[in-house]
């Protein structure tokens, strides 16, 4: 039987998520948050996230969507759109192919950035994990286990795809822990946004089907959220649902004994 740790991604995007998760918490449906710092309501949720001791509050560290914390005169071209917002996931995914010693400096100092305003603000962060799994890319991983080090943070999310429960995950195997490393890593991952193609009865069936830790990542958001940033794609109405599946499937999992 698996142990589950249920990750809400996307925090201090708006504060509407922020109130969300915070909302999901208090009703046992969330046991972790990630939270975005180059978002300005990052602020509102390390406030409200403070005063729940039974969540597991973390970073949710990006180079894929809003804009760096560092100063504009650090623009990296490679990295950044002409307005200094981040280029999109699937350019990083690409360009990190090409990247040199440049680009891989100014990516340590903005992901240390986001770290500092997060431990600036009194909090000191109990997970990493990445916008969009950019830790996927070895060379961005190999930062953040360094800053996962560096800041003693208890664990980081798996990174192996394999190690992902999905409708497509054929060759579904264990992420393998990283060698003298302090921190932990969960056995298996599973994206909610990536499995609400599967009726809820069948998506929880192959999650007790699993012996070990799994993290099960959600994107929580009301209904209508006025402040959601209007040039991300993955909107309020597509996460609502996915919060939706995630109480229906959190319900089933405890029928099956499996809580977080």
């Amino acid at each position: 039987m698996p142990t589950l740790t249920v990750t809400a991604d996307d925090c201090g995007l708006t504060e509407g998520i922020n109130q969300t998760v915070f909302d999901l918490h208090r009703r046992g449906y969330i046991s972790a948050a990630s939270v975005m710092t180059n978002f300005p309501a990052h602020r509102h949720a390390l406030a409200l996230f403070g005063g729940c001791p039974a969540l597991d509050v973390g970073i949710h560290l990006s180079l894929t969507d809003g804009h760096p914390v560092t100063a504009q005169d650090d623009h990296h071209p490679h990295l950044l759109n002409e307005d200094f917002s981040f280029r999109s996931n699937l350019s990083l995914y690409l360009r990190s192919h090409f990247f040199g010693a440049g680009a891989v400096r100014w990516i340590r100092q903005e992901l240390e950035a986001q770290m500092r305003r997060f431990t600036d603000a009194g909090f000191q962060p109990q997970h990493i994990s990445t916008h969009h799994h950019f830790h996927a890319i070895p060379l961005l991983r190999r930062i953040v286990h360094e800053l996962a080090e560096d800041y003693a943070v208890d664990w980081v999310r798996s990174h192996d795809f394999r190690a992902s429960v999905s409708p497509h995950s054929f060759f579904l195997r264990r992420q393998r822990k990283p060698s003298r490393a302090s921190f932990v890593m969960s056995d298996y991952v599973s994206a909610i946004q990536a499995c609400m193609s599967l009726p809820v009865d069948d998506y929880c069936a192959r999650i007790a089907r699993l012996s070990g830790a799994v993290e099960i990542i959600v994107h929580p958001s009301p209904a209508r959220d006025p402040d959601f940033p209007a040039d991300m794609r993955y909107g309020p109405a597509q996460r609502y649902s996915e919060t939706q599946y995630l109480i229906r499937a959190v319900d089933r999992l405890r029928q099956l004994g499996i809580t977080t």
